[in-house]
């Protein structure tokens, strides 16, 4: 749609539904709207690896989105009398191909059956599972010290179940019949799950090992436990395992295995994803037991002197620059399985130095002897010694350092040091914090900084913290000269941004909400936003590097590394995972924006391509609806109610229609006094301001006032006081004038929820010649800019907009501009010269509302005498 376009009203169909129905459709479009973008940040929070996220919740959260999309819809034909019903084919076709996307079981990754972990590569990392890719990686592009092994990839475990198997008289594979228990089974029922599982263990365990995969993994077990006495460990690496969900001990491990005994313990391993707990932990985080295919890791079991588990952040604090160590003597199964009390090391990060020490109570240690583990008693002295050193602490936190950079979160991971005190890590997965983001906030307020604090106003749009050069969007400025890496300050959050956001450093609006559509995508992307601060394009030094810390709503000059380093980073194990790839594939109908400009001729309903379209589509064109409502009551189009005459010595031919909680009275004429609605009340104590005079003629220039005789003339207007309307209810006002000739009109919904909270100005027209005409624009235009609105301008016609403020701040603005709209009434005769321009600004700013002339009757000279 073209900028004038806006003012070619578009016509409702001969069916168009009462003032009550289409102000009740608005109200609920805009709770539906504010429902459907508070859904989507959360999403968006999912993605970024910021919110634990699984299927059940996934699911939940998309079908609520969708109730809140088809009600959005529903709310926009209803108040616009059926328009745009192509939204519905389009919502539905969007909702068919989320359906799709959250049933779809992900194929298995190929790969060879038996991959080793030091010769694993890119291309079949997908392949070994969550906890046996970890450790490739730390191989493969760390060259850190790991425990070689083998891997028994999805491509062994493919080859198990889909060999042929009778069953009560019925031939298939054995995939088809472990599917065909888990159709029938009623998780709700814990005995039925129990049966469940002992069927399905039962018919897994009574499968044989096919004899291509028995051989090829009994081979790499002698080759592993080649050395004389060495016995192995068999361990799980789930699809999903120490990825999306830790199922920290939910599937078999075995230590101290023999060679000859793998191909049946690779077995007992598979089959423990079909155990009663593992069911119900499928069913308690949403995910489908086809999902959970089962690779198996196959290492040496190492003697170790002590072992134990380090969580690279202090999971109490949060804070980045300490860690905790747990160790005990032997190896640590009993510590993972919580029956021993462990030595517990704070240990500084940076330096590694131990900050606190706690001694636990150590009575035995484990040791395999003869493919067992067994406790052997610690003598006094052994048990009352701390089991590591400060060296050993010390390159404990050198390896915690490496591992966070390397996943870009926080790891638990499990070590031990060997019996040539060695240390060697044996699994690394994302560790679990909750409340990270309340926690880092605790934390960073406590940080103390000398920096200098340039701007502490405002709300957070998206958590983070980042630094970069401060660059202001100029205008209509090309986004693609917008540098990478930049704080990019604007006026306001506009949707039309969303392409340069991803290569942002931090994104900072004078306006702006933080359920907006631009505030959605910088949170996408993980990029840290501040919104609202009513002045960052003053305060913040273009071109100097500054340090934006939205958890705390502070920005500082430089960089400000004691903050930088509290940056969360999204969590690429997330990433790798299969949920990931079913969430990224859901969040891609979702949350991308990519009809940004209500005024493209693409901005059309069959080209909404996501949710965020058709939430985005259906705000614009209810807000439209709402502007052009005047227009279809003075034509017919849409039945009016009561008119009522307010009561006023203005000459001002005022007709008041309430829609419900407008006015305290419904007798004509209505007195001012009895204006409940709060954008009128607002509204209309600016146009009856005091200080602004209605009496008596205008001040005029000779030509601008020769030319209005001209125009009356050729084009006399019925009646110069030609009637007013406004459509009125508590919250809502929708205002149109006509003086002369121009029209100016003002549609507002201002309320207690800022997010619904809008306000749409128009004006155009005017009878001097069309210099003048332009000039008072500009100046109608100079004005509202300094007051915070979005203006777009066209010779003598303007539009302008104030959005999701809050309500004390909306009746300002509505105040000031009633104001203005009185002050600049025929006021195209008195502009002479672009001199005015500036003048008459300045002077309305400054609250002098005397035009020139008023005080002693004078004529303005024109620039042409």
């Amino acid at each position: 749609m073209g900028f004038l376009d806006f003012f070619r009203r578009q016509k409702l169909p001969r069916t168009a539904p009462g003032l009550r129905e289409i102000f009740h459709g608005f109200q609920e479009l805009l709770a539906a709207n504010n429902e459907a973008l508070a859904l989507m940040g959360d999403l968006e929070e999912k993605l970024a690896g910021r919110h634990a996220v699984d299927l059940k919740s996934l699911r939940a959260a998309v079908a609520a989105l969708d109730v809140q999309i088809r009600n959005l819809v529903a709310s926009l034909l209803k108040m616009s009398g059926g328009r745009w019903p192509e939204l519905h084919e389009v919502r539905g076709r969007i909702q068919e191909a989320l359906s799709e996307r959250l049933a779809a079981h992900p194929p298995l990754p190929a790969g060879p059956p038996l991959v080793r972990l030091e010769e694993a590569t890119p291309d079949n990392l997908a392949s070994l599972g969550g906890k046996a890719a970890n450790l490739a990686r730390l191989i493969m592009d760390l060259k850190l010290p790991v425990p070689p092994g083998v891997v028994a990839t999805f491509s062994a475990y493919r080859l198990f179940v889909e060999q042929k198997i009778s069953r009560n008289g019925k031939s298939g594979t054995l995939q088809e019949a472990v599917q065909a228990r888990l159709a029938k089974l009623d998780y709700g029922n814990p005995r039925e799950v129990e049966a469940a599982a002992d069927d399905l263990q039962a018919l897994m365990l009574a499968q044989p090992v096919p004899e291509e995969l028995a051989r090829a993994l009994l081979a790499e077990a002698r080759r592993l436990a080649s050395e004389p006495g060495r016995s192995l460990v068999v361990r799980s690496s789930g699809a999903l395992e120490d990825t999306a969900a830790t199922f920290a001990g939910l599937y078999a491990s075995f230590l101290g295995v023999p060679a000859e005994e793998v191909p049946a313990r690779w077995r007992e391993v598979a089959a423990s994803q079909f155990s009663a707990r593992a069911l119900s932990y499928y069913h308690d985080q949403g995910i489908a037991p086809q999902d959970s295919a089962m690779s198996v890791l196959i290492q040496p079991l190492i003697p170790a002197q002590a072992a134990g588990v380090m969580f690279t952040t202090d999971p109490e604090s949060c804070l980045p620059d300490r860690l905790i160590i747990n160790a005990v003597w032997g190896l640590a199964p009993d510590l993972v399985g919580g029956k021993v009390s462990p030595d517990a090391y704070l240990v500084g990060k940076r330096q590694g130095e131990v900050l606190e020490a706690r001694r636990g109570w150590k009575s035995y240690r484990l040791v395999p002897r003869e493919g067992l583990l067994v406790e052997e008693p610690l003598d006094p002295d052994m048990a009352e010694a701390p089991v590591l050193s400060r060296d050993d602490c010390r390159k404990l936190s050198g390896l915690a350092q490496i591992l966070e950079d390397y996943f870009g979160y926080p790891q638990d991971v499990e070590w031990l040091k060997d019996e040539q005190g060695n240390l060697v890590i044996v699994q690394s997965r994302p560790l679990r914090l909750t409340e990270v983001r309340a926690r880092l906030c605790r934390a960073l307020a406590g940080v103390e900084t000398d920096a200098e604090v340039l701007l502490r106003e405002g709300l957070p749009a998206s958590m983070g913290v980042a630094a970069g050069p401060v660059h202001f969007l100029k205008g209509d400025q090309d986004l693609a000269e917008i540098p990478a890496g930049a704080v990019l300050v604007a006026p306001r959050t506009k949707p039309i941004l969303a392409p340069v956001v991803p290569r942002l450093a931090a994104l900072v609006t004078d306006v702006g909400s933080p359920t907006g559509h631009l505030a959605l995508i910088a949170r996408e992307y993980g990029i840290p936003a501040l919104v609202d601060t009513f002045n960052a394009t003053a305060l913040l030094p273009e071109g100097e590097t500054v340090t934006v810390d939205a958890f705390n709503v502070r920005v500082y000059r430089g960089r400000v590394e004691e903050l930088l380093r509290f940056q969360p980073s999204r969590q690429p194990q997330l990433e790798r995972s299969p949920l990931y790839e079913k969430l990224q594939s859901v969040a891609d109908l979702i949350v991308p924006l990519t009809l940004v400009d209500p005024r493209h001729p693409s901005f059309r309903p069959e080209n909404c391509r996501t949710y965020h379209d058709i939430a985005y589509f259906a705000h614009e064109k209810g807000i439209q609806v709402m502007f052009g409502l005047m227009d279809q009551v003075s034509l017919g189009k849409v039945p009016a109610l009561r008119l009522l005459k307010l009561k006023t010595p203005l000459p001002l031919n005022l007709h008041l229609v309430d829609l419900g909680g407008g006015l305290a009275s419904h007798k004509s004429p209505v007195p001012p006094e009895d204006i409940l609605s709060i954008p009128m009340r607002a509204l209309w104590q600016g146009i009856s301001h005091p200080g602004i005079s209605w009496a008596g003629p205008v001040p005029v220039n000779m030509g601008g006032f020769l030319h209005v005789l001209g125009q009356a003339a050729i084009r006399p207007p019925e009646n110069f006081w030609d009637k007013t309307y406004a459509i009125v209810a508590a919250n809502y006002v929708n205002y149109a004038c006509r003086l002369g000739y121009h029209f100016q009109s003002v549609d507002c919904y201002c309320g207690p929820t800022q997010g619904e909270n809008y306000l749409n100005f128009n004006f155009k027209g005017g009878a001097a010649d069309e210099l003048r005409r332009i000039r008072r624009a500009q100046l109608i235009a100079m004005v509202l800019e300094r007051l915070g609105f979005e203006v777009e301008r066209h010779l003598d016609v303007i539009r302008a907009r104030f959005r999701k403020r809050p309500q004390p701040e909306m009746e300002e603005r509505l105040d000031l501009l009633g104001r203005l709209m009185a002050y600049v009434r025929q006021m195209d005769m008195l502009m002479a010269n672009e001199d005015l321009v500036h003048l008459l600004a300045e002077r309305f700013l400054a609250g002098h509302y005397e035009r020139p002339g008023e005080e002693n009757g004078s004529l303005i000279k024109d620039e042409k005498a």
